[in-house]
């Protein structure tokens, strides 16, 4: 073949060869987008999102955390906790114990999915909304005493305890709707999952690979809009939207806990606002709460 020949089919050939490789390689802009879109579907924005929130209030938190299921024995994963210490664990005397008030926290992205809470759960006495949350199990008797000096004649939780507020209305329970006819459980799994973690938090999260006490609320943290659900006097659904709402739920995660799991649902809305109620609570179990010692 003649020189230029040659040269002109090298070309052409090296010209198809680089075409079929652009034809063959990512759209990086396109790929972007898609795993975005894909994130968003997972949830994963959300956790972050809440992470941050606790951050920005200089609280310090673990995103993708591990726990014992006090059931199965295997480790499952929640999805944030958040520890706030509740002692100068450097002036610790003797045998004293390190406390913390633990945010455990659920996060569940379906911004079309509505969350219904259903009225009518315990309307436990503040005392009762105090001392039935997670605690070291060895330390539940130290815990019950402090919730039995608590006075709402004086001051009501609202202004004290904020975290502990069950609220006027308290639902016994709560669904995801789908908002068509698939009949999902991602509400109960959401609940079952929360308060097993932070049941397992309270009682399995030593401090420097010592006891520590851990007084764990869980929390469920969602994107969707959340209503409560009630029945008028003359039995029609009374349908009401909320950014925040408590479940007094009967079902127990052990049977060294108390009869009922007290777990709050909230908005990303409400959260800078819950956000602050963690932060007061803590602030006064840090004046009001004696220390333990083992």
């Amino acid at each position: 073949m003649p020189r230029h020949l040659n040269a002109t089919f090298t070309n052409v050939r090296n010209g198809v060869a680089a075409l079929s490789n652009e034809d063959n390689a990512p759209d990086m802009d396109s790929l972007t987008a898609k795993l975005q879109t894909w994130l968003a579907a997972q949830g994963y924005p959300l956790e972050m999102r809440v992470a941050r929130e606790f951050k920005k209030k200089g609280v310090r938190v673990t995103s993708s955390d591990y726990y014992v299921d006090d059931e199965s024995g295997d480790y499952r994963e929640i999805d944030v906790t958040a520890r706030i210490p509740l002692c100068d664990l450097a002036t610790l005397n003797g045998d004293e114990v390190p406390s913390f008030l633990c945010a455990v926290i659920e996060c569940k992205s379906a911004p079309g999915k509505p969350w219904v809470l259903f009225e009518g759960g315990a309307d436990l006495h503040p005392v009762a909304s105090v001392a039935q949350r997670f605690v070291l199990n060895a330390a539940s008797r130290h815990w019950d005493r402090y919730a039995m000096r608590i006075d709402p004649t004086k001051k009501p939780l609202t202004e004290t305890l904020p975290l502990f507020d069950i609220g006027q209305n308290p639902a016994y329970s709560a669904v995801r709707s789908s908002l068509g006819k698939n009949r999902e459980d991602a509400a109960y799994g959401a609940m079952v999952s929360v308060t097993k973690a932070a049941y397992a938090v309270a009682n399995m999260y030593p401090h420097n690979g010592n006891m520590a006490l851990h007084v764990a609320v869980p929390i469920i943290v969602v994107d969707s809009p959340i209503f409560s659900c009630k029945l008028s006097e003359s039995g029609e659904v009374q349908l009401e939207p909320i950014e925040r709402g408590t479940i007094v739920w009967k079902k127990g995660v052990s049977k060294a806990h108390a009869v009922h799991s007290i777990i709050t649902i909230v908005s990303e809305a409400a959260l800078p606002a819950l956000c602050d109620d963690i932060a007061k609570t803590a602030s006064h179990l840090r004046r009001s709460l004696p220390p333990w010692t083992s």
